[in-house]
């Protein structure tokens, strides 16, 4: 017997099979339906088929919709973040408009402060020639706009750089000005100078090493910068002195001091009283001998008094 004829056979067999449902209502008589078991499967079957087709179309269409809401995300995300590209671009040009024009005040500065300008090349980050407009950004697209924002951003941090190594430059420039002796010590007229003279004491020619300024006793007498004080007290010829260490290898001396108003070690400002004029030591007269030194060579006094402080 063939395949076929089987499955004939089996399908007469199962249609002459029936299922029996009693329906019973209380007192009343039971009625009974009955059901081809043939039929009962071909609904079962439809109806299992229809289930899966529902359910397959259905995950599609979810499937879809979901794919949709997606697309319809990353699209407004796009449009997010491409306009946020063409709001950094705008700063970009901004940023950019002030690193130049900081460049050039930059360049004059770093001239002042005997700094080597930065080359050209630096300054653009190896790229040559100015950055393009926002109208070619978008053509060329986002990642080179990005490039070209991160571009900018670095001679930013180009230019900051420069500005704290000026900065550290004149800072320190300043902190050699404060102790550089740029003032007379007191007030009075200059009446012997730096060099060759007779001695008024043991007569004699003999070397002066520092300037005399005649002023009455007791006139006070200020440090001319900033410093540490490396002596104070009596020092034969000298009588009472004062030796002020004021750093870079400049050193200046006060003598012939009618009193001294500072211990060693004690930190000066410019301008602070240090002493007070006398004739203490070897001296004819009330006057401050005043000293200079450049690491550890007498240098003439009259070179660190600024033209503004030589009048009285």
């Amino acid at each position: 017997m063939g395949i076929g004829a089987k499955l004939g056979f089996a399908v007469r067999r199962l249609r002459k099979k029936h299922v029996s449902l009693v329906v019973s209502r209380g007192t009343a008589r039971a009625v009974t339906v009955r059901f081809s078991l043939f039929r009962l499967y071909i609904a079962a079957g439809f109806f299992l088929v229809a289930a899966l087709v529902l359910g397959f179309l259905s995950m599609e269409y979810a499937g879809k919709a979901s794919d949709e809401t997606r697309l319809k995300r990353l699209i407004a995300d796009t449009e997010r973040q491409d306009k946020y590209l063409v709001q950094l671009d705008a700063r970009r040009k901004s940023l950019q408009s002030d690193v130049l024009t900081q460049a050039r005040f930059d360049d004059n500065i770093r001239l002042v402060h005997d700094l080597d300008t930065i080359d050209k090349d630096i300054r653009e980050a190896g790229v040559g020639g100015p950055l393009g407009n926002v109208a070619h950004l978008m053509k060329i697209g986002r990642d080179e706009k990005i490039d070209r924002l991160e571009l900018a951003i670095r001679q930013a941090e180009l230019q900051k750089q420069s500005y704290e190594e000026i900065l550290k430059t004149a800072e320190r420039e300043k902190h050699i000005l404060d102790h550089t002796p740029s003032i007379k010590p007191t007030i009075g007229a200059m009446v012997s100078g730096f060099g060759w003279r007779r001695n008024p004491i043991f007569g004699g020619v003999q070397f002066h090493k520092g300037l005399d300024i005649a002023t009455p006793t007791g006139s006070p007498i200020v440090s001319p910068a900033d410093g540490v004080v490396k002596f104070s007290g009596i020092k034969g010829g000298y009588g009472y002195c004062v030796f002020i260490d004021h750093g870079y290898g400049f050193e200046t001396r006060y003598a012939h001091c009618s009193a001294v108003l500072v211990d060693e070690g004690q930190n000066l400002k410019r301008g602070d009283l240090i002493a007070l004029v006398g004739s203490t030591g070897w001296s004819v007269g009330p006057h401050l001998h005043y000293e200079v030194l450049v690491n550890h060579v007498h240098v003439d006094p009259a070179r660190y008094i600024l033209p503004d402080y030589m009048v009285d």
